[in-house]
């Protein structure tokens, strides 16, 4: 129903927000609220037998991760919804990939078969599309000469600290060359 909602975060609670728009304030559940710099949320909309709820995302990829997760067996709002806070989408591909059952089992309600099951059926199924930051960036270091996979591994790290592509290029080359 709703994709996304811009207008003003108002307040924060642990794992909420209100944004307000045209006069109202709407009560979004979020995975964590310290995440939301913007004011745009994007969202869900859950409803069930008792109750309707508005969940909020910082970005479409972990909304859509968010989906993707309740579909397996076993896997609830709020198992998915911990999971999300817990993890980035970008950590979450890497554990998926790297099958670490015992990453996801770290997550308070997740055991060993549920875990093992979402990565069965998670894997190599979840990849969004890269930002236009990453791409710059790791097209920047190629041509640099670095290796590719190596490339990427530290864009994606440096870029979570700043989204400044020189400033990003600048610690990227300092932690490349340092290998």
């Amino acid at each position: 129903m709703f994709d996304y909602i811009k207008g003003k975060i108002t307040k924060k609670g642990k794992n909420h927000i209100v944004i307000e728009k045209l006069g109202f304030g709407l009560l979004v559940e979020v995975p964590d609220s310290e995440k939301f710099k913007e004011n745009i949320v994007y969202t869900y909309l859950l409803v069930r037998q008792e109750d309707v709820k508005l969940l909020g995302f910082v970005s479409e990829e972990e909304r859509d991760l968010f989906l993707k997760l309740i579909q397996i067996h076993g896997v609830g709002v709020k198992h998915a919804l911990s999971i999300i806070s817990n993890f980035s989408v970008e950590e979450f591909i890497e554990i998926i990939e790297n099958g670490d059952v015992d990453k996801l089992t770290e997550i308070q309600g997740i055991g060993n078969k549920t875990a093992q099951r979402i990565i069965v059926e998670l894997k190599g199924k979840i990849e969004f599309s890269e930002s236009d930051e990453l791409n710059q960036l790791v097209s920047a270091l190629v041509n640099l000469g670095y290796d590719k996979k190596e490339s990427v591994k530290v864009a994606k790290k440096v870029l979570k600290e700043t989204k400044d592509i020189k400033e990003a290029l600048k610690k990227a080359i300092s932690i490349l060359s340092s290998f």
